[in-house]
């Protein structure tokens, strides 16, 4: 019996000292709200030495607001979605733990006991046995380079998706700047078109106005004060869209830094931006990597097919203390089971991502030229819109300098200021446009193309 305790002994041994240990992790609600709405002041902290081959760290103050690129890079680090999907990290980490690990020798042991023998010259019987299974050395390098692969592939689509979530809330934040400065504009063109029609309805009143023009006038105002509230229901909504993004309480009050010129797309050729495309873009290299995986996989299926081969050592002794030593290999006959399904599903994934990369980038190609042509687009027409409003505001201060001295229509002034506001609040989406087009660009081109001026 010495050599079956001391067997038990050793795996047990072995058992007990590479197990892991078992730690309670209570979803609580005191829990869940500490995760709900993480302090800013922290993320600030993190701001300063964040790594990510895309966005930049930032030295954050926040006493008198935030820029969009800080909003951003605050929204990378304290989204709830976004910190599920690092967790994964963790899985596909352990994945390449488990690859790398080679299947457990088997350990034996027998005892023959006698029994209803009188010899008192025969003994129990015994026999202790080690086996293992060398085909997992077969594929043991492409399972670890597939999960590996994988890895990488993962970290990569996790920081293109960190990338997406900064441009959205950076450009939901360049959005609230832009409405805070044309909700004014929209609230003086309401202010005088209520004049206006305060005055038509004295007018009408006393029969030096027609109906119809009081009608006009009604008209004017009402959708003048509905472009108001348009205006205040979208500032509402991006600004909640902001705290949803930063994790933080709906009616908590986020300020932005005001007064900074909104960023510049530089002109640059298409040629230019295509060039690389495949090798900036994070998706794209992601991509790569999984089908690096792919053909991984594919190989250590195709290794598979080598029937399986077990390597077994037995030492013995019988009743009689005659004692033996034993070799053994088992083979599997490949007759029903060869691995045909891993390996067609292999085949399949494999194409499968080959036809996901050739249509993504012919997709972020054609996103490219398609922008591009629209940013030529806009450009021009701020550009004409923008040689417009000198001659306006000229005709405004005259006709303000003219109503001082009562030498002007009070009808051509208000149409005036009217037509001002109309083309300076036009100036202004017009001008938040060109900017969402660049940062769509910066999306398609996978890279920071925006310049502050």
């Amino acid at each position: 019996m010495k050599p079956l305790k001391t067997c038990l002994l050793v795996a047990l041994a072995l058992l007990i000292g590479g197990c892991a240990t078992y730690r309670r992790q209570p979803l609580d609600a005191a829990a869940v709200e500490a995760a709900l709405h993480p302090a800013l002041a922290e993320a600030r902290v993190t701001a300063a030495k964040f790594q990510h081959p895309l966005i930049k760290p930032l030295v954050i103050d926040g006493r008198d607001g935030f820029t969009p690129d800080e909003i951003a890079l605050l929204t990378v680090i304290t989204s709830p979605q976004l910190r599920a999907l690092r967790d994964q990290r963790g899985v596909a980490q352990a994945q390449v733990v488990q690859a790398g690990l080679l299947p457990n020798p088997q350990l034996g042991y027998t005892l023959d006991k006698q029994s209803g023998n009188t010899d008192p010259s025969l003994i129990n019987g015994g026999g202790l046995g080690l086996s293992w299974e060398v085909t997992s050395l077969l594929g043991y390098r492409d399972r670890v380079a597939a999960a590996k692969s994988t890895a990488s592939a993962l970290d990569l689509d996790i920081a293109w998706q960190e990338w997406q979530a900064a441009q959205a809330a950076r450009l939901t934040a360049y959005r609230v700047v832009s409405l805070e400065s044309r909700l004014p504009l929209a609230q003086a063109t309401e202010a005088e078109l209520a004049d206006a029609l305060a005055l038509a309805r004295q007018a009408h009143a006393q029969g030096h106005v027609t109906t119809v023009e009081l009608a006009a006038a009604t008209e004017a105002w009402s959708a003048a004060q509905d472009a108001r509230f348009a205006l205040e229901q979208d500032l509402t909504a991006q600004r909640l869209s902001l705290n949803l993004a930063l994790n933080q309480p709906a009616d908590a009050p986020l300020k932005m830094k005001a007064g900074a010129n909104p960023p510049e797309l530089p002109p640059t050729a298409v040629a230019a931006l295509l060039d690389g495309l495949e090798q900036r873009r994070l998706d794209l290299v992601a991509l790569t990597l999984g089908y690096e995986s792919s053909e991984a996989s594919l190989r250590a299926a195709v290794k598979a097919q080598f029937p399986k081969i077990g390597l077994s050592f037995t030492k013995a002794h019988d009743t009689s203390d005659v004692k033996t030593h034993s070799y053994g290999v088992s083979v599997d006959l490949p007759l029903f089971d060869r691995n045909q399904g891993a390996i067609a599903a292999g085949q399949a994934t494999r194409q499968q991502l080959f036809d996901e990369y050739v249509a993504r980038v012919a997709e972020a190609r054609a996103n490219v030229v398609q922008i591009l042509s629209n940013l030529a687009v806009a450009r021009t027409q701020l550009h004409t819109l923008e040689a417009e409003l000198p001659e306006l505001e000229q005709i405004a201060t005259a006709l303000d300098r003219a109503m001082q001295t009562r030498n002007a229509d009070a009808a051509a002034w208000r149409d005036a200021r009217g037509a001002l506001l109309a083309r300076r609040a036009e100036q202004a989406r017009m001008r938040q446009d060109i900017l969402e087009l660049g940062v769509a660009l910066e999306l398609a081109t996978g890279r920071p193309l925006l310049s502050s001026n």
